[in-house]
């Protein structure tokens, strides 16, 4: 049950970063300012959380580094940008549920490499993740366009780093550790948007609930909810955490309707449904 609790709460903590992240938002607050600061600051603590010398081995061998550098720009900046993105065009719930097509894109690439078909689970869960994804983006009628395209394609992009990064990256994280891989690629992915903004951050007045809100994104909703995830796998294992952590998109919803008053139709609570149960199914297998 300990482990159990620790799953959900961290699947919750994710939850609440992009609920805080669509807050921040709100008040005007700008993707890039929120996603600079949470590399940084993310990847300055990761390090010092997992430093050791034996792990500094990484930046002799040049392959590692390259992969490095690849899952810091193709994976972790390209999902948590795109992510946050998604929030600032729709809403919290919306983007989480969206994102959350990427195990199946998984599954799809994995039994396309390894030339075989999927299993009956694995077929109705991409079904049920069409139809989800389907009822979102048009609330049902094939005429109409009821979710904002861009929040549509940024979400779409984040779920295509989360593969990238899941099947890219297992090698390094393996050998040298996930929060300390995690720490360097966030200082790639903050390096990479200040050299892409040409140095050009915005600067917003001191409001202490807008920048506790940010705090709570690096510290709660980013490092805590690895620790709290990762502690809770070692008690009951990567495939029910994987399934429990579905907790996480209607954790999002439901924080972003309860806090924010984000308004939610039958249909996409229907869509949301269905792209849970396709979760649920995916991971089963």
């Amino acid at each position: 049950m300990f482990g159990i609790f620790l799953v959900v709460l961290g699947g919750i903590f994710w939850a609440f970063s992009g609920v805080l992240a669509e807050y921040l938002f709100k008040n005007h607050f700008s993707v890039e300012w929120v996603s600079f600061y949470r590399l940084l600051l993310t990847g300055l603590i990761l390090i010092a959380i997992s430093f050791r010398k034996s792990r500094m081995k990484l930046f002799k061998n040049r392959s590692h580094i390259i992969s490095l550098v690849i899952f810091g720009l193709l994976g972790l900046f390209s999902t948590q940008y795109s992510y946050f993105k998604a929030i600032s065009y729709t809403d919290a719930g919306t983007a989480t549920m969206i994102q959350y097509s990427a195990p199946l894109m998984i599954m799809i690439i994995v039994c396309l490499r390894n030339k075989v078909l999927p299993r009956f689970n694995e077929s109705l869960a991409l079904v049920l993740i069409i139809a989800g994804l389907f009822l979102l983006a048009t609330g049902g009628d094939f005429k109409s366009l009821n979710l904002n395209l861009n929040g549509l394609l940024w979400a779409t992009f984040a779920a295509f780093g989360i593969v990238f990064y899941s099947l890219c990256a297992r090698d390094i994280i393996i050998r040298y550790g996930l929060f300390f891989i995690m720490g360097w690629a966030s200082l790639i992915g903050a390096l990479a948007l200040f050299i892409i903004l040409g140095g050009n951050l915005v600067h917003y007045d001191f409001i202490p609930n807008l920048y506790l809100a940010q705090a709570g994104i690096i510290l709660i909703g980013t490092i805590g909810a690895f620790c709290l995830y990762l502690k809770g796998v070692e008690y009951i294992g990567a495939l029910k955490a994987s399934m429990i952590a579905c907790v996480e998109p209607v954790a999002a919803a439901l924080m972003s309707f309860l806090f924010l008053g984000t308004t939610y139709t039958l249909l996409d609570i229907l869509g949301f449904a269905f792209i849970v149960i396709s979760v649920i199914l995916n991971a089963k297998r």
